[in-house]
């Protein structure tokens, strides 16, 4: 595991511990690891994007509590549900310390809106 695995795992702890979201599924894929969280409801996906050097917060209805295998998944990104403009990293020029940070923040972001989002779920995806 490296080092911002350990920062996303332990950022994002509090889904686990105060929502009951399951233990992250940690997929590393080409330039990104993706720790996908799920609980009865809906399944939060944390991407690392090491191309972009940023951090991404998806969201998916589960089906059957199951993540959509449709061409076309259910899955919006946080910043859309919440209505507010994605933030962007400074792509290639973004330092170590600022892609912690990042992280950090989107944990917190998603924080301050979990208990909204899990108390209207039909609203995300309609």
């Amino acid at each position: 595991m490296n080092l911002f695995s350990s920062i996303t795992e332990e950022s994002f702890s509090y889904l686990i511990s105060d929502y009951g979201f399951s233990e992250p599924v940690a997929t590393d894929g080409s330039w990104k690891t993706t720790f996908l969280y799920v609980n009865d409801q809906i399944g939060i996906e944390i991407e690392l994007n090491y191309r972009d050097m940023d951090t991404f917060v998806f969201m998916s209805k589960l089906v059957n509590g199951e993540l959509s295998q449709n061409d076309i998944p259910v899955r919006r990104q946080l910043e859309e549900i919440i209505k507010i403009e994605p933030s962007k990293s400074n792509g290639d020029s973004t330092t170590i310390e600022q892609f912690e940070k990042g992280i950090a923040k989107k944990s917190i972001l998603l924080k301050n809106n979990i208990g909204e989002i899990l108390n209207t779920p039909e609203k995300l995806f309609a």
